[in-house]
């Protein structure tokens, strides 16, 4: 059931899914998808009441307004303003990719609001100090880009190629997306994204920074990786290594990044519906 909430400072829109007793659970997109990322995954979920929202510029959610920032620190503050809207004072959070790295970050900042924390194939992000820095200032300097423009698709198939193209996700996940990520305009179709996000994107920490972050994290994790070569993901995994955290599973299911909306959906759905009644344990490399 798709339901816009009006937070007062601006508009989040999103998806219900799962009876209204079921656990109260938020579902984190990534980085310039939408809440259809998870129409193939969240209706095989079990005992939970889903709400997958999109990030502010996404989706059909309200675009920034002039002169503020798309940053992580944004989509967290509206992340807790969606649970506070909904009465929900603690909550599971289910990440992909950026909605993984946004959502590992609330769970270390704000432990007391999460429960469980499932994270698909993305992690908050570590890197050295001076990147940690250039992408704070590209962050900035994309809050700027007032009249960047999209380009312009003469039909949803081209739209729908590009995407492929791009991403390397099969077909039927392009066109999810595309259904809640594209809008009519002069000569045909275009991205419903707001241009300012190109060049942003959450907050990377050091490594120091993301061994607190875990140290503060309370909610038992499981962490789902398609690629352990990933070098963006590799570096967060070689610091929960180090670790070794009470109640964080990590589990390698070899696949394309977005496998919880293609053949594997099902597998993931497995893993999750495991996880509900896991108990602490060490961390495992599977």
């Amino acid at each position: 059931m798709n339901q816009a909430l009006d937070l007062g400072y601006t508009r989040i829109a999103g998806k219900f899914w799962g009876v209204e007793s079921g656990e109260p659970t938020i579902a984190l997109h990534g980085y310039l998808d939408n809440a259809n990322s998870f129409d193939m995954l969240a209706p095989a979920l079990q005992g939970l009441r889903i709400f997958a929202m999109d990030f502010a510029g996404h989706g059909w959610s309200a675009h920034r307004r002039e002169g503020e920032t798309y940053s992580g620190l944004n989509d967290i503050r509206d992340v807790l303003a969606v649970a506070d809207f909904l009465g929900w004072q603690s909550f599971n959070l289910i990440g992909h990719s950026m909605g993984a790295e946004i959502g590992s970050q609330l769970a270390g900042m704000f432990p007391e609001r999460v429960n469980k924390l499932i994270c698909i194939d993305g992690y908050c992000g570590t890197n050295s100090s001076e990147e940690v820095l250039g992408h704070l200032q590209s962050g900035i300097a994309a809050s700027f880009k007032t009249h960047a423009t999209l380009k312009v698709f003469p039909t949803l198939e081209a739209m729908t190629a590009r995407l492929c193209e791009a991403t390397g996700q099969n077909r039927d996940s392009a066109e999810c997306l595309i259904r809640r990520g594209h809008k009519v305009v002069e000569g045909g179709y275009t991205w419903i994204t707001d241009p300012k996000i190109k060049g942003s994107g959450p907050l990377e920490l050091s490594a120091g920074q993301l061994e607190q972050l875990l140290d503060n994290t309370t909610a038992e994790t499981l962490f789902i990786v398609a690629d352990m070569e990933n070098q963006w993901l590799k570096r967060s995994i070689d610091v929960i290594g180090s670790k070794a955290r009470v109640g964080l599973q990590l589990i390698n299911l070899p696949g394309h990044h977005h496998l919880h909306m293609q053949e594997q959906s099902g597998e993931v759905a497995e893993l999750i519906n495991n996880f509900t009644g896991f108990s602490s344990q060490l961390i495992r490399f599977s």
